[in-house]
């Protein structure tokens, strides 16, 4: 087994999957299947009697099978979920969004599909997908903790949401690898991996090749051959059963056909060689971008303007050996602690803080916020660089003076923060 993470990162850090979430969903309702409590050929209504009066006026509501939800063919026109993440009840938003084609003729990504998967499987099992999956699959591949976030609902995202590491992805890659055997033991069955990994939705024309090779029960197909789970940004689960190769990738890119066009080659060499690229090849740390530029000043608190995460005062700190910021929510005071141009891990729990898919998916109340920082001086602002280990993204905090105050800015190039990525601080007036 090769494994590689490039400092401050580490394999076994926990991070939001995105969409590579499904593929673990899909593993969930293999259980389920194995334990023949869920069927691809069940009706979906059956599971769901209550509902059955949103689906009157149209019949191709009724043949709306498991297998259906499971490849991504419902019959819907484009992924509904935004109306399921926000709804007071997703499964009803799910049924009130009408159908336009029937189900199993038309492929369209909708992670509203895998949401109902989820709650499929609690019907199912009599448990959560999180839960189900701790007592069942985890236990057996040495997963011993990770978590997952709900929809306002209460009901596991399913789709998105999951916080796991890349070996835990490197794990599920490898059992599916295997056939669902671990060390000599049937942990999900042959057959579900044989669905899992076959050819349920046409997807021509859905984008680039990798995208278009046709989709499984979560999972998708490669152009060169095997499937994958995927997630946004670069996460990805590729499974090779021609080259007897599982990978796992965490990581933060815009281009993930370029991602994998740069996998490809790697993961041949490493079937042909045994190997890994000539040394050199892979650098063993990020160095950060710059350092302080030996200035010392302290701003003392300041009042925070009314903001997203309710900090209510702010302090920031410089000598020539560190930045400190101290922030105070009316309930305690967190620091953050960044070395001139070297790496010190922080955590910050928050609220709305949180680089995510913020717009597509509920905010949790308050969430820690685990990343590496480094500080260096940029003309006259202060740079806090920033890279998360709990989510695949790099950030920047970014200081500089305004009359009367201070001026906070968290920066992503992806713009993961959205709205919420100011905050303003005065000398307080009392």
């Amino acid at each position: 087994m090769v494994r590689w993470a490039v400092a401050p990162y580490a394999c076994d850090d926990k991070r939001e999957m995105y969409s590579l979430s499904k593929s673990f969903t899909s593993t969930a309702a293999g259980v389920a299947f194995g334990m023949g409590k869920l069927h691809p050929d069940d009706r979906v209504l059956d599971w769901f009697p209550e509902y059955a009066s949103l689906c009157t006026g149209d019949a191709r509501w009724s043949r709306l099978c498991v297998g259906h939800v499971l490849s991504m063919n419902t019959g819907h026109a484009a992924c509904v979920m935004p109306q399921v993440a926000f709804a007071a009840d997703g499964v009803r938003a799910f049924f009130e969004a009408p159908l336009s084609y029937e189900p199993g003729a038309f492929f369209a990504y909708n992670t509203a599909a895998t949401y109902l998967v989820a709650e499929l499987v609690r019907r199912a099992a009599g448990c959560t997908v999180p839960e189900l999956l701790a007592r069942t699959v985890f236990p057996a591949l040495g997963v011993e903790d990770f978590s997952w976030q709900v929809c306002a609902d209460g009901r596991c995202q399913g789709g998105t949401g999951l916080q796991a590491s890349c070996d835990d992805v490197a794990k599920l890659a490898l059992l599916y690898l295997n056939e669902g055997e671990w060390k000599g033991r049937q942990v999900l069955p042959r057959e579900w991996v044989r669905l899992a990994s076959g050819l349920h939705s046409v997807n021509e024309g859905n984008g680039t090749p990798d995208w278009c090779a046709g989709y499984g029960y979560q999972f998708w197909l490669n152009r060169r051959g095997g499937f994958r789970g995927d997630g946004a940004f670069g996460q990805l689960c590729v499974v090779l059963p021609e080259t007897g190769i599982a990978a796992a990738v965490t990581a933060e890119c815009t281009d993930m056909s370029a991602e994998l066009n740069a996998l490809w080659p790697l993961l041949e060499n490493l079937h042909a060689r045994s190997g890994v690229p000539a040394e050199g090849g892979l650098p063993e740390a990020y160095a950060p971008q710059g350092r302080l530029d030996g200035k010392e000043w302290d701003t003392g608190w300041l009042d925070c303007r009314a903001n997203p995460a309710a900090f209510t005062g702010l302090r920031v700190r410089v000598d020539g050996k560190a930045a400190r910021v101290w922030l105070c929510d009316g309930r305690g005071v967190q620091t953050v602690c960044a070395p001139s141009g070297a790496w010190q891990e922080n955590v910050l729990w928050t609220k709305n803080f949180r680089p995510t898919l913020f717009r597509q998916m509920p905010r949790t109340e308050r969430a820690p916020l685990r990343f590496a920082a480094a500080a260096h001086t940029r003309g006259e602002m202060l740079v806090l660089e920033c890279r998360s280990l709990n989510a695949p993204h790099a950030f920047e905090m970014r200081f500089s003076a305004r009359e009367g105050g201070m001026r906070m800015e968290l920066f992503s190039r992806l713009d993961v923060f959205g709205e919420e990525k100011l905050l303003e601080a005065d000398r307080p007036q009392r």
